[in-house]
């Protein structure tokens, strides 16, 4: 991918976040990895989001850098993810990652989960 033409980007408060959890974390594992997993929500129509620290990126793997932050995410997922933007958030509610996507079409029921057409 070219500059400026990555699928996900990175707000500067997640950038920081992720910059600080590779920072403390095991040195293998310097990478961001995004993967878009299906759940049971309406009736497997629903998504969720898994973020986790690699190391390497696979053959199938779209790699690129936003905020000094290497991100792999599979060239399946990234589609569904073109645009999208990953915040991270912290108030007396909750704290964490939240990936605002423009792709999804609806929520499901709980709310937790994105709907794709």
């Amino acid at each position: 991918m070219s500059p400026g033409d990555t699928t996900v980007t990175l707000t500067e408060k997640a950038a920081s976040r992720l910059r600080d959890l590779i920072g403390a974390g095991d040195e293998r594992a310097r990478s961001l990895r995004i993967a878009l997993v299906r759940t049971h929500c309406m009736g497997g129509r629903g998504f969720t989001y898994h973020l986790a620290l690699d190391d390497l990126p696979s053959a199938n793997d779209e790699v690129f850098e936003d905020s000094g932050v290497t991100v792999y995410i599979d060239r399946a997922t990234s589609g569904y993810l073109k645009g999208a933007a990953l915040d991270y958030v912290e108030t007396r509610e909750e704290a964490g990652f939240k990936l605002e996507n423009p792709n999804a079409v609806a929520k499901c029921p709980c709310g937790h989960h994105d709907i794709f057409e």
